[in-house]
């Protein structure tokens, strides 16, 4: 149950970044029933997750510095991970490389 309760969080987070709903970090934590030090740490767990949280220090508020979407289920069926464009783009394997975020990747 625990991971279940660490997920409903993250997606509550996202969706308060994505308003940039936040507050600073204090409200952010109590908001979420976490203390600022918790908060700090679930916040920089995402970002080496890949996501590209920033703070707006003139609105005291988070926000995704880039536009994007949290992978909405755990589980993936096959041919579901990349886009059309992504795909027309591979043509082989060995334009593919190891992502820790999303598994592959296009190789730069």
């Amino acid at each position: 149950m625990a991971i279940l309760k660490h997920i409903r969080r993250l997606k509550y987070i996202d969706y308060l970044i994505k308003r940039k709903a936040t507050g600073d970090l204090d409200s952010f934590a109590r908001r979420n029933g976490l203390s600022k030090r918790a908060m700090t740490d679930v916040l920089n767990e995402m970002k080496e997750l890949g996501f590209p949280i920033r703070y707006d220090r003139t609105r005291n508020t988070y926000y995704y510095e880039e536009a994007g979407e949290m992978v909405k289920n755990l589980f993936i069926k096959e041919g579901q991970i990349l886009s059309k464009e992504q795909v027309a783009k591979i043509g082989k394997d060995d334009n593919l490389c190891f992502s820790e975020i999303s598994v592959f990747e296009l190789c730069k």
